[in-house]
């Protein structure tokens, strides 16, 4: 075997192992490595239970019943590499090697194979198949302990689809380019793999190769957790936070969850040191607030709810009343945005005493601007401009440690988007424009955020009858899903537009309608029936 064949046997060994890890059968990992190699499938088989020619032929010459099967490696060779090179292998071969490979005797050829046989052949071939035989795949999903049941439960549950043979071709490419060493790039495909596919590459391009090591010895739980191993953690969700910021839910959620589930992985284990559990058990709890977060701006609300639950549920646990108010202030989110303004109140008054107790005047100020958000859609307008006074007090004031790094969103120009929110609900548009006009100017305001102040600014307009203005404002917001995945944004678009029902006839709105519609945010019927 030439030195170029054993380095490709050994990758596709390494990978085929990561991918198992993962789930993955082996007609699965032939299918991917079909995407990678242009070799035939009988080859690919073989490289997908990452055996030599050697080992392949012995197993071959061992299921002969008769026991005359002499094959040699030579002769393997020749039958790989047909119909190139080499000879063709006969029906019998085929069927003795869909048994060596346990699966159909007809996905070992190809389609201008399968066409060469005899129809006898071609009848062996299909009737042959032993995908029924057993064939061993690792189990990663971590044993329940007593003491964290809803997290143990969760990752029993959480069904984050396995990224397809496309998705793990593309990821081989991007890493192809990213690193040039052979081992470096096995480690970061099986971290990637465990992180949520290609996406994850952005994130480990901020790691070490220490850390790196780190992490890819939890993942493989060969190694004990210490403080180091939380902090990698740690890190990348600091990342993902950002990562979402420029790309939307999309992009995040897989990496997200896969992060969930290696932090579930970790509480499994029985050695790990109180102050090391509690620190996992709030990197849980952060990762479930962000999980929920992701599926809200998905728009999938009981998804975000179940997310923030099994949050509260790790904070609870080690009584971190800041991250308990802001799982009940997310709650809030989710209520006031489907219209149930009662069950926001529940939540918005339940982080009250928490936040009242926090050390941090950052979440005082989320948690008192949300109220102010809650009281002006119930008209209470005294009492909400009173507690958004004090959202801007607080947020001025200067960030401590109590402050938590997962509110480094939190600034004056985002207590003036969410302003602009409340002044709309007191009937005072221009006051909500001047709002938004701050909003835009700050230079630290977020794609996201820019694109929702954009419709507090058109729905003042629309409110005022200036329609060319609402509509050139709308037209900003919706641009902005073009490069943020946001399903809540591209909504709120829809119900902007849906307020300019009345100028439809409009030279204006009708061209917002076909830019809506190019840009998949208005459907092409629903454009029809609006205009």
């Amino acid at each position: 075997m030439s030195g170029e064949a054993v380095h490709t046997l050994l990758e596709c060994r390494r990978r085929s192992e990561a991918l198992r890890a993962k789930g993955y059968g082996f007609e699965q990992i032939a299918e991917l490595f079909s995407v990678y190699h242009e070799v035939s499938p009988l080859r690919l088989y073989r490289y997908a239970y990452g055996r030599t020619a050697a080992e392949a032929v012995a197993l071959y010459n061992d299921l002969d019943p008769a026991g005359t099967a002499a094959l040699r490696e030579s002769r393997l060779y020749d039958f790989e590499h047909w119909p190139r090179r080499g000879k063709r292998p006969t029906a019998r071969t085929v069927a003795l090697f869909a048994q060596v490979y346990r699966t159909a005797a007809r996905h070992l050829i190809t389609d201008e194979v399968y066409a060469s046989y005899s129809v006898r052949d071609r009848q062996l071939i299909d009737r042959t198949d032993h995908r029924h035989l057993p064939a061993q795949r690792p189990s990663r999903v971590p044993s329940p302990i007593p003491g964290h049941v809803t997290m143990s439960l969760e990752a029993a549950r959480d069904t984050v689809p396995v990224p397809t043979p496309q998705d793990c071709a593309s990821l081989l490419r991007a890493l192809g380019a990213e690193e040039a060493d052979v081992k470096r790039r096995d480690l970061l495909f099986e971290l990637a793999l465990a992180l949520g596919g290609a996406p994850a590459v952005i994130l480990l391009r901020h790691l070490s190769p220490p850390e790196k090591d780190r992490l890819a010895a939890a993942v493989r739980a060969s190694a004990r957790v210490d403080a180091a191993t939380v902090e990698v953690i740690e890190k990348l969700t600091a990342r993902c936070r950002r990562l979402d910021d420029d790309f939307g839910p999309q992009t995040v959620l897989p990496i997200v969850d896969g992060q969930r589930r290696l932090v579930t992985d970790l509480l499994s284990r029985t050695t790990l040191l109180p102050d090391l559990r509690d620190r996992l058990t709030y990197a849980y709890a952060e990762l479930s607030q962000f999980a929920g977060w992701l599926h809200h701006d998905l728009m999938d609300h009981e998804g975000a709810r179940l997310r923030y639950q099994e949050g509260l549920t790790a904070a609870h646990e080690i009584r971190d009343g800041t991250m308990i108010a802001y799982l009940h202030t997310c709650l809030s989110y989710v209520a006031v945005y489907r219209g149930q303004i009662g069950q926001a109140l529940d939540h918005v008054y339940a982080a009250q005493g928490w936040a009242r107790h926090s050390p941090s005047n950052l979440m005082r100020s989320v948690h008192a601007m949300e109220l102010a958000r809650v009281l002006a859609r119930r008209g209470e307008t005294n009492e909400s401009e009173r507690a958004l006074a004090y959202a801007s007090g607080m947020v001025e004031q200067p960030r401590t440690e109590a402050d938590p790094a997962y509110l480094y969103w939190w600034t004056i120009g985002q207590v003036r988007a969410s302003t602009a929110d409340c002044q709309l609900h007191w009937g005072r548009p221009d006051e909500a424009i001047g709002s938004v006009l701050n909003t835009l100017a700050a230079p630290t305001t977020l794609s996201l955020a820019r694109g929702h102040a954009l419709l507090h600014y058109a729905e003042a307009l629309t409110r005022k009858r200036e329609i060319p203005g609402a509509v050139d404002k709308i037209r900003g917001a919706a641009r902005t899903t073009v490069r943020h995945s946001s399903t809540r944004l591209a909504d709120s678009v829809r119900q902007a537009r849906a307020r300019l029902q009345p100028w439809a006839g409009n030279k204006h709105v009708r061209t917002l309608d076909e830019e809506l519609r190019s840009l998949g945010i208005l459907a092409t019927a629903q454009g029809a029936h609006l205009a």
